[in-house]
């Protein structure tokens, strides 16, 4: 089972690991079998997330990428679990990295912070965009619906 990293991460990330840990509570439950095959990371979920944490990602890039995880879990009708979630999570937070900032993390930070291959992590991010039909919009109410999630969690 996932437990939060032993860190004081900033408040957004923190709150985004709670939540991916009560979504795989619910998974657990569920024994869902997934059909999609996204890039799996041989390290745990913690030191990834710690190893974004010492990224200094804003709050905006993660709630983005947060909003990305949830469209393409749902476009692909897939549940997060413990084994994709380091793809979902990594490829989600490069688009949104891309999406907000003029000049966005090296992929190879991303490659050091998943434990994922460049050509992996290049995939993810292609297929992500393709699933999305390349669309990145995002209203200015979505985002602060959630925002708001986060915040309450």
């Amino acid at each position: 089972m996932f437990t939060p990293p032993n860190f004081a991460a900033h408040c957004a990330l923190h709150k985004i690991t709670k939540i991916m840990t009560r979504i795989f509570q619910l998974y657990d439950k569920l024994r869902l079998e997934t059909t999609i095959e996204i890039p799996k990371s041989n390290q745990k979920l913690s030191k990834t997330l710690k190893n974004l944490y010492q990224m200094n990602l804003d709050d905006e890039t993660l709630i983005l990428a947060f909003y990305f995880v949830d469209q393409i879990t749902k476009q692909l009708r897939i549940f997060l679990n413990l084994e994709n979630s380091t793809g979902l999570l990594i490829g989600a937070i490069i688009i949104a990295d891309k999406v907000l900032n003029d000049q966005p993390r090296n992929i190879d930070q991303y490659k050091l912070a998943s434990g994922l291959k460049k050509e992996q992590l290049i995939y993810i991010e292609t297929y992500f965009l393709e699933t999305l039909d390349y669309n990145l919009f995002v209203s200015q109410e979505n985002f602060e619906k959630y925002f708001k999630r986060v915040q309450d969690y």
